[in-house]
């Protein structure tokens, strides 16, 4: 089952607490502190947040890492793939590097048509959460306007 990593989860932490204090520069020891978490894992995820462009390094004494971007431009998707590479929920929908399909029934799978769409729902629903919510602590608004469900089942 779908299921993030530990690597993943702290990686999120890490960018939750840097973009709290966007444009602040934080040490990993400080991170790691502050969540109880083991020091070489926090310097892990922020050198795989730093590759990826979603934070920046400093150097030198009083170095450290820094979120300098908009929250609401870097998305729960985005941030997972950091750490987990790309990613589906089935293998029908992977494909390797020379762009071929990975799994060796897709063309015959009765189920593919269903989990493709399954597939872009779920991948969908982590792009609609962004850093920005995180830092939040809460959901973004809802795709659907729950308010006109009930006037669409009025009217039939």
């Amino acid at each position: 089952m779908l299921k993030i990593s530990r690597l993943t989860d702290y990686g999120l932490l890490a960018a939750v607490y840097l973009a709290r204090h966007s444009g602040e520069v934080a040490a990993a020891r400080e991170i790691a502190e502050f969540y109880h978490l083991p020091l070489p894992v926090v310097t892990k995820v922020l050198k795989a947040l730093h590759t990826s462009g979603v934070i920046r390094s400093h150097r030198g004494v009083g170095g450290g890492y820094s979120f300098e971007t908009d929250a609401e431009a870097v998305t729960l998707g985005q941030l997972i793939e950091v750490f987990e590479g790309p990613w589906d929920l089935v293998e029908c929908e992977t494909f390797d590097d020379d762009g071929h399909a990975t799994c060796a029934i897709r063309g015959a799978c009765p189920s593919r048509r269903f989990m493709f769409g399954i597939n872009r729902a779920v991948k969908g629903a982590f792009e609609q959460v962004t850093l920005g919510d995180l830092v939040r602590g809460g959901m973004p608004n809802a795709v659907i306007d729950k308010s006109q469900l009930g006037s669409r089942e009025a009217a039939q």
